[in-house]
């Protein structure tokens, strides 16, 4: 058992220095550096940029709803800067040169001047001053006293609960995470392929199959490449977890999608590329590894596009659960938000399962098609 460790890790280490020695390996490192630190730093640096500022034109000396607007800034999240005019044609001018955000007329024919499909929070709060100021003078004309008119309309506002869970912030973290594991698989799934398809026509398999075991061959060479992309993915990571480190926050759903998918990630990486180098034993030459690996490229091209359409729809649930597509999918519906503990309890043991099954069919694959050459063969002709 040791032996056999001890050659899938050299393997694996070879497949790390020659990833090392890839100008395309430092390429996607720095890229990641870069933006994952961009990404993390720019929201700081530009930072809140305060409460929204309105500008409203009250019409008439009207103290009462002029009050009641001012007592509704905290509603809005806004700074209110109330302007008196005497004219309504004053008021509605101001408002059509865009001088003010709208116009509030109080008395005995209230009203609202706004453009046409704008500002329709602050049409709702002025709405509410108004209504609030007309009741003031009813319960004073009723008789009652300033501290009992006050006492009435002091009772506190219904307080929002909000319960959707699809916000733009969480999809923005499902997006870019999709999109970095969609890329990296794509990448790797391409080189361990035709790095197999290279070893085959120039014979290094069949040098190494006669002291190694098809399986460790196959295995060394998954683990070495899947490091490799790791390191990658960890030039991602780096910035993220410093940022959490000095007690800063991240989007939205992008701290949980990340711990949450980290288990899909890898166990993905190892399905994938199983499949990549086996499939890529089939070929006879370089140029045809990337024709052998292209129904896997359909499926994550398939599995992207619904996770970013349809991540939580009984399609999206559906795949979920398919270990082929689950390592896109479930880290997606954990960014969103709409994923349960069975979903992702069951969700990783098919996955886990699957690996299992590829990697003893892989390795029948691998080792019988390695050393057969001359043509192209199709995996039936392996197999039987």
């Amino acid at each position: 058992m040791s032996s056999n460790r001890s050659l899938v890790w050299l393997v694996a280490s070879r497949e790390l220095r020659e990833a090392a020695r890839r100008k395309s390996f430092w390429a996607v490192f720095g890229v990641l550096l870069v933006g994952s630190t961009a990404a993390m730093i720019v929201p700081e640096i530009i930072g809140d940029e305060g409460a929204t500022r309105y500008d409203i034109v009250l019409v008439g000396d009207a103290p009462i709803v002029e009050e009641a607007l001012l007592g509704l800034e905290q509603n809005l999240d806004a700074e209110l800067d109330i302007t008196t005019v005497d004219q309504i044609a004053t008021a509605q001018r101001r408002v059509e040169d865009d001088e003010a955000d709208i116009g509030v007329v109080a008395g005995d024919d209230p009203r609202i001047i706004v453009q046409a499909g704008e500002n329709d929070r602050l049409v709702g709060a002025a709405g509410q001053a108004l209504s609030t100021a007309a009741l003031v003078e009813r319960l004073g004309a009723a008789g009652l006293s300033e501290a009992e008119v006050q006492d009435v309309i002091a009772a506190p506002g219904p307080r929002l609960q909000e319960v959707q869970q699809e916000t733009t912030s969480r999809r923005a973290a499902s997006f870019v995470l999709s999109l970095v594991l969609y890329i990296l698989l794509l990448s790797l799934m391409a080189q361990v392929a035709t790095g197999t398809a290279v070893e085959k026509a120039n014979r290094i398999s069949e040098v190494l199959l006669p002291i190694v075991r098809p399986g460790v061959l196959l295995f060394g060479k998954v683990l070495g490449v899947g490091l490799a992309g790791l390191g990658t993915l960890a030039a991602g990571f780096l910035p993220v977890v410093v940022k959490l480190g000095l007690g800063g926050d991240l989007p939205e759903g992008l701290g949980g999608a990340l711990a949450g998918s980290a288990a899909w990630f890898v166990l993905g990486l190892a399905l994938y590329l199983t499949l990549s180098a086996a499939l890529g034993a089939l070929v006879e030459r370089q140029e045809e590894a990337g024709s052998a690996v292209t129904p896997l490229t359909f499926v994550l091209v398939g599995t992207f596009l619904v996770a970013q359409s349809a991540a939580d729809s009984p399609l999206g649930t559906v795949l979920s659960y398919v270990p082929l597509t689950s390592p896109l999918m479930t880290p997606t519906r954990v960014a969103v938000g709409v994923t349960s503990p069975v979903e992702l309890a069951v969700s990783l043991g098919l996955l886990v399962v699957a690996i299992a099954l590829t990697i003893r069919f892989g390795s029948t694959i691998y080792g019988r098609a390695i050393v057969r050459t001359g043509r192209r063969l199709k995996l039936r002709e392996v197999l039987t």
